[in-house]
């Protein structure tokens, strides 16, 4: 069986790109006796894919999204003819070679949602991104002969807003990174702090732009936590492209607590790790989540977690978080306050995640999706 799969997201660590990160990690070792073509963009995504000898890259050079998916995409099936397409982005070309069976993963359906529900991004990058999807993701959804998603509370976001087959839909979950452990290492943690900029016990968020990850009001709701707190903790909020550390920034200094936020951009795996690990507390009050990598790699490393119980992080946190409301401030501080004070609260909470990341595999996943693929092949 020959495989072509859309890798360009290899080299982006964050939500699908973990997800085709990881897959490949598998594949180089789980399935030696299938062909795999690996359609990528850039030249940065060689040193991220695995060597072995039935994993082949191919560049398909560096041209917008939409043109890259649409024309260079089609064009390179032609010549390769594999089997199966793997599209792991939500959207895929509209037209593909006659005899090319098309897998899908859809890992949520934000982009079709109303702005009532999920405000719209203030970038035009994101909101043309968006009506992209809008526009793509259904219409391929049609001509695939398999769905994958990455929740429960996904596959009926896909039900509901996609009119697709019920037997087209296949829930594959995701694992956290298997880097993400708890480090002893006293001097490797020492240097991540001293790199970051964090001298005081902190609190960890990854945070955007993008609304549905609630990044603001993380930022109101640790300047209501400082006044309560039992000493100086900091807040550290990594993940934010240029323009959100201006945008944060600034009002972390209207908040008059600019001097205790470490606003970073994307981190390497290694610092991310050490970040989990020498955090006193996650909190992840996303308003909106296909899946939510951050809570599980979190629990790996033995930080507790703070998080929302919207979509579908009540799936992956079990009851290992401390679940708030989003939408309160004050509830996202109270909950900063009783991680930060209540011992035995910590040490459940900790205890609890270890259990629940254990739960998730990314080998379990690779085999789950090679063994759709088999069945992709028989219909």
């Amino acid at each position: 069986m020959r495989i072509a799969f859309d890798a360009r997201l290899v080299t982006y660590r964050r939500g699908i790109g973990n997800f085709v990160f990881h897959l490949i990690q598998q594949y180089a070792h789980l399935a030696p006796e299938y062909e795999f073509i690996l359609y990528v963009d850039s030249e940065r995504a060689y040193s991220s894919i695995p060597k072995c000898p039935h994993c082949r890259v191919r560049h398909l050079g560096h041209l917008p999204y939409p043109i890259w998916e649409q024309v260079l995409l089609p064009i390179a099936l032609h010549f390769d003819r594999p089997d199966i397409l793997h599209c792991p982005a939500n959207t895929g070309p509209l037209w593909i070679p006659p005899g090319i069976r098309l897998v899908q993963t859809i890992n949520d359906v934000i982009y079709l949602l109303p702005t009532h529900v999920l405000s719209t991004s203030p970038t035009l990058y994101h909101r043309l991104g968006r009506e992209y999807r809008r526009l793509v993701a259904p219409r391929v959804a049609q001509q695939a002969k398999a769905i994958i998603t990455i929740s429960g509370y996904s596959r009926q976001d896909i039900l509901k807003y996609l009119e697709v087959p019920d037997s087209k839909l296949h829930v594959i979950l995701g694992a956290p990174n298997s880097a993400c452990r708890v480090m002893k290492e006293k001097a490797a943690l020492a240097a991540v702090r001293t790199k970051y900029s964090l001298d005081a016990p902190f609190v960890l968020a990854l945070g955007a732009i993008d609304p549905r990850k609630n990044t603001a009001r993380i930022i109101k709701a640790y300047a209501r936590f400082r006044q309560q707190s039992p000493g100086r903790y900091q807040l550290a909020l990594i993940g934010l492209p240029p323009a959100g550390i201006v945008r944060f920034q600034r009002l972390a200094k209207s908040l008059k607590v600019a001097d205790d936020v470490v606003l970073a951009s994307f981190v390497p795996e290694d610092d991310l790790v050490g970040l989990y690990n020498a955090a006193e507390m996650l909190v992840y009050p996303s308003l909106y989540e296909g899946f939510g990598l951050p809570v599980l790699e979190a629990m790996a490393c033995g930080t507790p977690v703070i998080a929302s119980p919207s979509g579908s992080i009540p799936e992956v946190a079990g009851d290992a978080a401390l679940l708030i409301d989003p939408n309160d401030t004050d509830a996202l501080a109270r909950a900063m306050i009783q991680v930060a004070l209540d011992n035995r609260l910590r040490q459940r909470l900790i205890e609890l995640g270890f259990e629940q990341a254990r739960k998730f595999s990314w080998e379990k996943a690779a085999m789950e999706t090679l063994n759709l693929y088999k069945e992709c092949m028989r219909q």
